[in-house]
C-alpha cells in the first residue's frame, strides 16, 4: 500500500504531519486486514505458512515531487531531504508504534524474537524503547507505483518527474502533421494557477529526473532508506 505526499500540503504550504500520522496508522490496520483476507488463498502451503509466521506488509509512499512543488522546494535541496527524513521518521515511527498496539491486542507474529528486534538499527533508530509485542515483521517498503501514481496523474515513488511535458503528434484534416506539449499535470495546474505560457517561465524549483545532478537523487533515496526496513524499488534516470 502507499500514500500519496502531495495531497498533505497545508495552504501555507508546510507539511501537515498530523494527518500523515493518522493515515500511517490507518494504513497499518488496512494492510494488517489485507493480510488476514488474503492468506487462506495463496495456492502454496509454503506461503500460506511464511504469511502467518511472518506477517509482511509494506508501506510505502508516491507522489514526493508533486508534494516538494506544491512546497516550492527543488528536488534533491539540503532543505528536500532535511524534509523527506523527517516525513520518512515520522511514517517509521507511527508504523512501529502501530504494529506494536495491534500485536499487544491480536498477539505478535509466531516468528517473533524480541531480543533480536529490540537489537536492530532500525527499531532503535525510531524508538527510545523496547517492544515486547509487535503484529508484523516488515512494515515499509516503497515501490515505483507507476500504474497509482499514473492514474492518479501524480509523480511516482520517490522519483522527482520525468519531464515537465511530452510532446504528441496529431495528423490533421489539412493534410500536415501537428505537433503541441502535453505538460505533465502538477506542471500544468502551476502554469494554469500563475497565467505562464511554457514552461520556460517555471521556477527552478521544478526540476526533472534529466536535469537532476545524480549525487542528489542518490542522496534523497538515501534519506529514505534510512526509514525503511524493507527495500526500495525506482527508477533512476539521468543525464547522458
Amino acid at each position: 500500500g502507499s500514500i500519496n505526499l502531495a495531497e498533505f500540503t497545508t495552504p501555507d504550504q508546510t507539511f501537515d504531519f498530523k494527518d500523515f500520522e493518522k493515515t500511517v496508522e490507518i494504513c497499518i490496520v488496512a494492510l494488517n486486514e489485507v493480510l488476514e483476507e488474503g492468506l487462506p488463498l495463496h495456492p502454496l502451503q509454503e506461503q500460506r505458512d511464511s504469511v502467518r509466521d511472518w506477517r509482511q506488509v509494506g508501506l510505502g509512499i508516491f507522489g514526493l515531487a508533486d508534494l516538494l512543488i506544491k512546497m516550492g522546494i527543488r528536488y534533491g535541496s539540503k532543505e528536500a531531504i532535511a524534509l523527506c527524513d523527517n516525513i520518512g521518521d515520522c511514517m517509521a515511527t507511527t508504523a512501529i508504534k502501530k504494529s506494536e498496539e495491534l500485536g499487544r491486542k491480536l498477539g505478535s507474529y509466531p516468528k517473533f524474537n524480541p531480543r533480536a528486534v529490540n537489537n536492530s538499527k532500525f527499531l532503535q533508530t525510531h524508538l527510545d524503547g523496547d517492544v515486547e509485542y509487535l503484529r508484523n515483521s516488515q512494515l515499509l517498503t516503497i515501490a515505483p507505483t507507476g500504474s497509482i501514481s499514473t492514474m492518479l496523474g501524480v509523480s511516482g515513488g520517490i522519483e522527482p518527474i520525468f519531464a515537465n511535458y511530452y510532446t504528441r503528434k496529431t495528423e490533421s484534416l489539412h493534410g500536415h502533421d501537428e505537433y503541441y506539449k502535453v505538460y505533465t499535470p502538477i506542471v500544468k495546474e502551476y502554469m494554469d494557477k500563475y497565467g505562464l505560457k511554457d514552461d520556460s517561465e517555471l521556477p527552478d524549483f521544478f526540476i526533472t529526473a534529466q536535469e537532476l545532478d545524480y549525487r542528489e537523487r542518490i542522496e534523497m533515496q538515501g534519506v529514505w532508506q534510512c526509514h525503511i526496513d524493507a527495500s526500495i524499488s525506482s527508477t533512476v534516470n539521468l543525464q547522458n
